[in-house]
């Protein structure tokens, strides 16, 4: 205690230059970040070593990954896994391999090419990726990355499945082989949510959606992501004030980071955007919500094959606007191609999509039992109401072909006819997509004038001129509601950046 040592004279480590990095990269400041994280790794925290270097690279590529410098995040994972090689640090050289393989290439990054169309065939045909095979030490982050991989490669739903269970397996290895966080746990529960729902199975997905909630910490990306998908459910029922409920609650933006707020305030900007398109509000998109547009992420790939969830919806979406324009040869082959990369791959919600839009061509062409089998097929599981667009649509088909058979069946069809019809004006309404509740009004017109039904004929139109009102006010008007939930999303974003989100 009296004769002094060599350490005593040496600095102690301490944690304050992490603690500091920590706070720069709550609140998004990169250059103070890095120095802190540089400084905190440089100190020696056991005698005779070197400090290590390959650990502060390695945290360095982690950061830059999450503040989306995409480029720097690359340079330094490559010197990292040259440092851990150099070093014999197995470890962190599997740690490092596994985020290097999930930064995206310079080619995969979005940029021109979004413009084009799917069916470009030298856009929409990629290479097969290369799978991580499982094996004592495996990453449940690579196998989780696997389904992203294969999600953009239109793998079947089963194969995506499978690699999810691989995940658990690699999860659940022994203690004394292998430990991962715990919250590696919540983020298979939050991809189990995705695969049950493009499975067509919304209800289950719901569970592993509390699971992650109940368990994951409030500063956690998987609890983002979830009450942001949690939000999207709502929005197809038509539920907008509960999305807008989940997105602003207290518990959603309390701790959010400046990388999440950039996440958070994206899906805030969709979910308005995709409703001003549903209420025809074309002044209110074109004057407010177009000059706010968020940037694209760096982490969206462009590179998606022709069957894959995205690239199927897209073909779902341009069918429909070909037969709109009444180009029933494009349409055809833009659903057909969709009905059968779905129906391969088991999307099924994707598939329940696309059948309303083929049943409607075969009306088309008079093949009116062929699109009777085809909506039977699937009414029963859109009843459920999962998504609302989507039972509309199938109800409104339906009631076509109610209507189409009339001929054959009189008065009787006509009565269901009716029925679906009215069933499908209220989704619409609930939807609040005014051109379509100005279709089933139409119709209904038509049907109470067949069925010489003058009284209920004059109310139908009469409704109609009121919808096309409402429609009108829409399209040239603003949206003082929606204006103020943005005013509120940028109020919470100048607070994350003062930090008074961070809570050590």
């Amino acid at each position: 205690m009296l004769i002094s040592t060599t350490g005593d004279h040496a600095n102690p480590s301490t944690t304050d230059a992490y603690e500091q990095f920590e706070r720069d990269q709550h609140i998004g400041n990169l250059p103070g970040a890095v120095d802190n994280l540089r400084h905190y790794f440089d100190q020696r925290f056991t005698q005779g070593r070197q400090p290590p270097r390959q650990h502060a690279l390695n945290a360095l590529a982690h950061y830059y990954v999450r503040a989306g410098e995409i480029e720097s995040a690359r340079q330094v994972a490559t010197e990292a896994m040259d440092t851990a090689r150099t070093v014999s640090d197995r470890r962190t050289l599997m740690n490092v391999t596994s985020l290097a393989r999930r930064i995206p290439t310079r080619k995969q990054t979005k940029g021109e090419d979004d413009a084009k169309s799917i069916d470009d065939d030298d856009a929409a045909i990629i290479a097969r990726p290369k799978y991580t095979t499982l094996q004592v030490g495996t990453s449940p982050m690579d196998l989780l990355f696997d389904v992203r991989l294969g999600l953009d490669a239109g793998e079947p739903v089963s194969f995506l499945f499978q690699k999810r269970f691989e995940a658990i397996g690699a999860f659940d290895l022994p203690p004394d082989i292998q430990m991962w966080p715990l919250e590696t746990q919540w983020q298979i529960w939050a991809i189990d949510a995705q695969l049950w729902r493009l499975a067509g199975m919304a209800s289950v997905a719901e569970i592993a959606d509390k699971n992650v909630l109940a368990n994951a910490s409030p500063k956690d990306d998987i609890r983002l992501f979830t009450l942001c998908t949690t939000a999207r459910q709502h929005f197809l029922r038509g539920q907008y004030a509960k999305a807008f409920m989940v997105l602003l609650d207290r518990d959603t933006w309390a701790q959010l980071s400046l990388t999440q707020f950039g996440y958070w305030s994206e899906q805030i900007w969709w979910l308005m955007w995709d409703i001003a398109t549903r209420r025809s509000q074309d002044a209110f998109k074109l004057q407010f919500l177009e000059a706010r547009k968020p940037h694209a992420s760096p982490f969206d790939v462009s590179d998606k094959a022709k069957k894959s969830p995205e690239a199927i919806r897209k073909m779902i979406l341009e069918a429909s606007e070909a037969l709109t324009a009444r180009n029933v040869t494009r349409a055809t082959i833009l659903i057909v191609d969709a009905l059968h990369h779905a129906e391969v791959n088991g999307y099924w919600h994707l598939y329940r999509s696309a059948t309303p839009i083929f049943a409607d061509l075969e009306l088309q062409r008079g093949k009116i039992e062929s699109a009777r089998k085809r909506i039977e097929e699937i009414l029963p599981q859109v009843a459920r109401g999962e998504d609302l667009e989507q039972r509309a649509m199938t109800y409104a088909i339906y009631a076509k072909v109610k209507m189409a058979k009339s001929h054959d069946t009189g008065r009787e069809s006509l009565s269901e006819a009716l029925v679906y019809l009215k069933k499908a004006e209220d989704d619409y309404q609930t939807l609040e997509i005014y051109p379509s509740v100005q279709d089933m009004l139409y119709l209904q017109a038509v049907v109470h004038e067949t069925l010489e039904e003058p009284t209920l004929r004059d109310l139908a139109g009469k409704r109609l001129r009121e919808i096309e009102e409402v429609e009108e006010k829409m399209r040239v008007g603003s949206d003082e509601e929606m204006t103020e939930v943005w005013d509120v999303a940028c109020e919470i974003g100048v607070a994350v950046a003062r930090g008074d989100t961070y809570w050590p």
